[in-house]
């Protein structure tokens, strides 16, 4: 009962690390080992980040990949301080400082996915994770995000209770599961200066692929997922109200094994004899387990992902469509305009 009614001292906002800049180098680095190894639905990338704090900015100067294929004596964190060693031997930054991890449509949010950052964070308390998408970068959109657990997922994960009362007293909802940070991509003078030269070789025709108007397929997986994930939280709410419903039946139970205890003793009374022995209720109805609430929260998350993300597509579609209609616009006058002068050629 104490533990219901006191409130946690948590800061609603997390102010360790505000800004996440990553070197153009290690970007790089994420999307080519994602494209090779986490391009399909089943196999996921994640690696390592390394770099250091510069007050609230976290610099990420460096990164290096999980291997994929490991034996039954491989040790990851001895893989992890052989690397970092090495890197120290040739002046490299070796900071530990958060892990990357690739993504299929935004479907990254899970209790492992949690389980691994409250990892992190307790034990380097700036680390941050970054999402990479690849099929949305293919399609022109480098979506590249970082993310922090808030202060009350750490205090929960703590406690390690996910009852529906002691989320209640963390004030945590799906909104404030986690946080994104901003994040800039920062480059040398001399990579801006490449990338300037670079970009007038490009042929002019290059990017057209990025104004494809068919948004079908895109959306559909969207909308799969959100399904998919609608689901889940339906059963597991499912789950949720029969256990209430339990509850709800255990304490009518109880109120009549009372009721007929206190008869029975008033008639025994009454008859001259002793009473019964004062009996434990709770020895005789157990407490219903409480089905866990950290899974229902993690799905609501992800739906309020997945509808962010169908309402950013559905937006980016829009303005494709308006400018591909700006477009067509000039070309059909000068159509006409040429159909005009030939018209009055012909008479």
């Amino acid at each position: 009962m104490a533990n219901r009614n006191r409130r946690t001292n948590v800061p609603d906002v997390d102010n360790t690390i505000d800004l996440v800049q990553v070197d153009g180098l290690v970007v790089a680095k994420i999307i080519k080992h994602c494209h090779e190894e986490g391009s399909s639905a089943v196999d996921v990338a994640q690696g390592v980040l390394l770099g250091l704090v510069a007050d609230t900015r976290l610099e990420v100067t460096n990164c290096f990949p999980f291997p994929k294929n490991l034996d039954e004596n491989f040790d990851e964190e001895d893989y992890q301080m052989e690397m970092m060693r090495h890197l120290r031997k040739v002046n490299v930054d070796h900071l530990h400082v958060g892990w990357y991890q690739s993504t299929q449509q935004g479907a990254f949010l899970s209790t492992q996915f949690l389980e691994s950052q409250f990892t992190y964070q307790t034990s380097i308390e700036e680390s941050v994770v970054l999402i990479y998408d690849p099929l949305k970068t293919k399609r022109g959109f480098l979506h590249l995000k970082a993310y922090r657990l808030t202060p009350q997922a750490v205090a929960l994960y703590k406690d390690n209770d996910f009852g529906a009362d002691n989320i209640k007293t963390h004030h945590l909802s799906f909104e404030s599961l986690y946080q994104e940070i901003r994040l800039v991509i920062h480059n040398s003078h001399l990579v801006n200066a490449l990338l300037c030269e670079l970009s007038e070789m490009v042929p002019s025709y290059e990017g057209s692929q990025y104004l494809d108007l068919g948004t079908a397929s895109v959306l559909e997986k969207h909308l799969r997922s959100l399904t998919d994930n609608v689901d889940e939280l339906l059963q597991d709410t499912n789950k949720f109200n029969i256990y209430q419903r339990q509850v709800v039946k255990q304490q009518q139970e109880k109120q009549k094994y009372v009721q007929k205890r206190n008869l029975e003793n008033t008639a025994r009374q009454a008859r001259g004899e002793a009473a019964l022995p004062e009996e434990d209720v709770t020895k005789v109805f157990k407490p219903i387990p409480v089905p866990p609430r950290l899974e229902p929260m993690v799905l609501s998350a992800q739906i309020a992902a997945h509808c962010q993300q169908v309402s950013l597509f559905c937006s980016q579609a829009l303005g494709k469509l308006f400018l591909s209609e700006a477009l067509q616009q000039p070309q059909s006058s000068q159509q006409q305009t040429v159909l005009k002068g030939s018209s009055k050629t012909t008479q």
